[in-house]
Formats: structure tokens, sequence, C-alpha cells
């Protein structure tokens, strides 16, 4: 749902008719799709956190080991599907999951 709202604000920013095709209009913008825009300001917050940039009530969330030069946050389990969206569970998982 909020995709489809970014996606009517970037038409009303360039001009474009509601049922014109946005095609390459957000990468035009600089606009990330909102997906990669929640993944982007998690993982920029836990990068914080790592470094001591971050809030100290985040930074104490974290505990990790340092493999071959890499650092892995250990995952937390849950429970609940709502512990799964946590930012105790999502933020060392995506951080992992990075290359």
């Amino acid at each position: 749902q909020l995709q489809l709202i970014q996606n009517a604000a970037a038409k009303a920013v360039v001009g474009l008719y509601k049922h014109d095709h946005l095609g390459e209009t957000l990468k035009e913008l600089h606009w990330l799709p909102i997906k990669f825009r929640i993944q982007f300001k998690l993982l920029l917050l836990v990068y914080k956190c790592l470094n001591g940039l971050g809030p100290s009530y985040l930074m104490s969330m974290f505990r990790y080991a340092d493999y071959s030069h890499s650092i892995y946050l250990y995952e937390p389990r849950v429970i609940s599907h709502y512990g799964e969206r946590s930012f105790e569970k999502s933020g060392p998982k995506l951080w992992n999951s990075l290359p």
C-alpha cells in the first residue's frame, strides 16, 4: 500500500497523469522503492549501533562474534509473528545477509 502512495507522489511531482506508466521515474527522482528503503534504514541503524553512533538502548540489543574478519550478529529466537518483525530480530538477519 505504501508503494502505491509513493508511485502516486512520484507521478504528482513529475506531472504524469494517473494512468501514465511510471517507468524510470523513481530512478530519475533517486527514490528507492518502499521495500528497499525500509531495508536501507534498518541497515543504517544497525551500522550506527555497531559503530557506537546509535542510541544506547538499541546498541545493547546486539551480540556479535568476529568470524574471519566479518561481523556476524546473533539472531535471537522468537515465538510470535510480531517477534519476527522486531528490530532485534530483523536487524541482525538483514546484516548477516549482506555480502
